[in-house]
């Protein structure tokens, strides 16, 4: 089926839907604002704090909070307003973009920061990259609204995030890089519970050189989560897991006054979705989310049909039970996807040169991806708060790699007379994960003293299986080869093949104590891990210091020690990596953020890493590692923000780095494999009115190292068809062209009674830019060629009703 054909169902489809939701429902005008106001600290309700409701047109309404800090403004017209919140004890909050819907309760839980020191005023900006006082400056929160209106999301969380200081997405995959660390080096929690599989697509377990390159879609459509939390640096001693970033997701929890539903159409697929009240208990709320993708058919009409055959499904539900001092969430979340590359993708590789076969890959994956979580949060009679998770994640994983032989039969022969061998390499990957967190808060005499419990216990069953020998003809220097004068390395069932299961428990404990001295503010913490499945107990401290210098500045420091867990692919490519140890990543930051004005805010950081037990190949022939790296990465991050008032927002960022790495303590440091010594975005918002709102980002970025290489001619011998290899004799000891690539989205709004229609237009890499470091080596042509750019336009609506 053709994607203007998909359109035009879908448009069909919809059409139907809201004409029917027209005639069902009068038109109602007019929205309610419920807003509950409390301390950013206790989570205790703030009394009689003032609420004003500002429209766009400047008229001003100014209410009064009750004692439960709650206050519900009625009759509203559908439209965008702001609200600020005010206290005598308390910073001023301010909401710059609240959306009123007809016949809808819009839910605003507001947590002020207490007023400190001397200074008297400080305003709060919803979208100020701002996480708490204590954080690094560079700290950014992103609410439900702008993840799903950024330009270049198409659909998806990761996406929505490019622009944030100090992280990088290159934008063909779904991942980032973040001051200098791979994309794998993230600590990603979905509602505090560690999940790392958030991406479709990522690769199978036995080919790395795809692994390093993240996946190609996120589970979570940015509509579902309410809020993302990301940090480039200096969290405090209750995470930990990998150094390069903090990334919190938090899955939004449903409105309990009034339903709605939503129906999303694009050219790759349908989402579905509820959030409201249950309609079981009436202090409970429901949020369902399913959502069906095939790219097939878009990559075919952008010209990468090549890529193969993707498809996904993503299905989330989340409870939400609220009482007086309890709260209970229940997160369940299933998440599939399988990936086809046959001969046929094959032949469409040699888009460039007839004949020219790029990628003669062979592949087929199916991937199950489940989680269950239970959340119970209670307030304490003496101020404090105590959180208790109890989770279960598992991974299933079946995949084969194979490669076909298009050039050896004439050109344009039947898909069915093209030689293949389409299972070679067979993997499998199972594994389990049962998890309890604990985490509790009070106030003491020194301000707030923080503690925590982590219990995980983890079972792998991971394999590798060659059927073949298998002839690879990109290697390093230093790889086993058949012999002396091979230009080409051979994969071979004894060197492949293994078989690794490991189950193990283990622990963690953190304490953290807060102390507030007039305009300063402490942190002192530390983090004890007891990783079992390298017998290696690991001690965290975290620091961290705050002035607030005036009522314009603030300085933050932190310091601290962090760890990144090796990876299970990692352990489980030879037997001898089972011993593999924790990579160590000491860091420091000092942080300088400067109020221009109420709506602008420049911030300053830079940072230091010390990087020690670093994994480091021995042989990509037998897939052995070892902790014998060491490392180094300094910088700086900036950011001028313009946080959204009188219908626009902008903001200009910018990042050194400098990371290099060694393999040995004497050997030579070279640059690391996702350092960018210079990177930089431009983007903006503008909500022209309450129907149309226009987004776009600009970026730009030093390209990767690359390697120093020979390409051998013809290494099979004559008669044998045609190959070459590349030999890498250097590393990083060059790098690729920069890369720049435009997202432009447009989104347009009409509501007909209770039904909001919502077009989009969301067009990813607008100019079509390619990026010069994805490369793959063509073993036909003796090339290196770069990925083919291609603007990729994701054109839908979604119904609100």
């Amino acid at each position: 089926m053709k994607v203007d054909d998909i359109l035009k169902r879908h448009w069909l489809t919809g059409a139907v839907i809201v004409l029917l939701s027209m005639l069902a429902a009068p038109v109602l005008a007019g929205g309610n604002i419920r807003v509950v106001v409390t301390d950013v600290d206790s989570h205790r309700p703030i009394t009689e704090s003032d609420v004003t409701i500002i429209s766009r047109d400047g008229q001003q309404r100014t209410f009064k909070a009750d004692e439960d800090g709650e206050l519900l403004v009625q009759e509203l017209e559908a439209g965008l307003y702001e609200v600020r919140i005010s206290h005598p004890d308390y910073f001023v909050d301010r909401q710059p973009s609240v959306r009123v819907v007809n016949a809808k309760t819009t839910p605003l839980n507001i947590a002020l920061n207490d007023a400190r020191g001397n200074l008297e005023e400080m305003l709060v900006q919803a979208s100020k990259t701002r996480v708490d006082v204590l954080s690094a400056v560079s700290s950014t929160s992103v609410d439900r609204e702008a993840l799903r209106s950024a330009a270049g999301g198409g659909g998806d969380v990761l996406r929505s995030l490019d622009g944030l200081p100090g992280l990088f997405s290159g934008g063909e995959f779904s991942s980032y890089t973040v001051r200098g660390n791979g994309p794998r080096n993230n600590l990603i929690l979905v509602d505090g519970i560690p999940f790392a599989d958030v991406v479709h697509f990522s690769d199978a377990f036995g080919e790395q050189e795809d692994l390093e390159g993240g996946g190609r879609y996120s589970v979570f459509a940015p509509n579902v989560i309410a809020e993302a939390k990301f940090q480039p640096g200096g969290w405090g001693p209750g995470y930990g897991g990998q150094a390069g970033s903090l990334l919190q997701l938090d899955v939004a929890e449903a409105n309990n006054e009034t339903p709605s539903s939503t129906v999303r159409f694009d050219v790759a697929g349908l989402e579905v979705g509820y959030d409201g009240p249950s309609y079981i208990h009436d202090k409970t709320s429901v949020l369902f989310s399913a959502r069906s993708l095939d790219f097939t058919q878009l990559f075919e009409t952008i010209g990468l049909d090549d890529l193969g055959e993707p498809r996904l499904t993503d299905i989330i539900v989340k409870t939400t039970t609220q009482l007086t001092n309890d709260k209970f969430n229940f997160l369940l979340l299933d998440s599939s996807e399988d990936y086809l590359r046959t001969v046929k993708h094959v032949i469409a590789s040699d888009e460039d040169e007839i004949g020219d076969y790029a990628n003669a890959g062979l592949a087929q994956t199916e991937r199950s991806n489940r989680l269950w979580a239970f959340t119970w949060e209670h307030l304490t009679a003496n101020d404090g708060e105590v959180g208790q998770r109890l989770y279960h994640r598992s991974f299933d994983e079946e995949a084969a790699s194979g490669e076909a032989y298009p050039d050896l039969v004439p050109q344009g022969s039947p898909e069915n007379e093209v030689p293949v061998r389409p299972e070679l390499l067979l993997s499998t990957h199972s594994e389990t994960e049962m998890g309890y967190r604990l985490d509790y808060r009070v106030p003491n005499m020194l301000g707030y003293f923080s503690t925590g419990l982590r219990i995980a216990n983890i079972e792998r069953d991971m394999g590798l299986e060659l059927t073949d020998n298998w002839i690879r003809y990109t290697y390093n220097y230093y790889d086993s080869r058949p012999s002396a004068d091979a230009r080409y390395i051979e994969l071979t069932p004894e060197t492949t093949n293994n078989q690794f299961r490991e189950s193990a428990t283990n622990y963690t404990l953190y304490v953290d104590q807060q102390l507030e001295t007039g305009d300063w503010e402490w942190r002192a913490g530390l983090r004890y891990d007891q990783d079992n499945f390298a017998n290696e107990t690991i001690f965290s401290p975290r620091l961290g210091a705050t002035w607030l210098a005036s009522q314009n500045v603030r300085i933050t420091a932190t310091a601290g020690r962090y760890h990144q867990e090796p990876d299970a692919t990692e352990r489980a490519s030879d037997a001898s990596n089972a011993d593999l140890k924790n990579e160590l990543v000491d860091q420091l930051s000092v942080g300088f953020a400067y109020s221009l004005s109420d709506s602008l805010e420049l911030f300053v950081e830079p940072y230091y890493q010390s990087l020690t037990e670093l994994i480091v190949e021995q042989d990509g022939t037998r897939r052995t590692l070892a902790n014998t790296g060491e490392g180094r990465s300094y910088g700086l991050d900036t950011a001028l923000t313009r946080v959204f008032d009188n219908g626009w927002s902008a903001d200009v960022t910018y990042s050194y780095n400098d990371s290099t790495v060694k393999d040995s303590a004497d050997g030579d440091y070279y640059d690391a494999d996702f350092g960018r010594p210079h990177s930089m975005s431009v983007g903006g918002i503008w909500e022209a009115n309450a129907r149309w709102k226009i987004s776009s980002r600009w970026k730009y970025a030093s390209g990767r190292p690359s390697d120093s290489y020979v390409v051998h001619e013809n290494v099979l011998g004559d008669d044998q068809p045609l190959r070459y290899s590349r030999e890498t004799v250097a590393f990083n000891t060059d790098r690729y062209d920069s890369y720049n690539s435009l997202n432009v989205r447009v989104d347009y709004r009409r509501a007909f009674g209770r039904t909001n229609v919502i077009a989009f237009v969301d067009v990813i890499n607008l100019l079509g830019s390619s990026n010069p470091s994805n490369t793959g080596f063509n073993e036909r042509s003796g090339e290196d060629i770069a990925e083919e750019g291609s603007a990729v336009p994701v054109i839908g609506f979604r119904l609100e009703w």
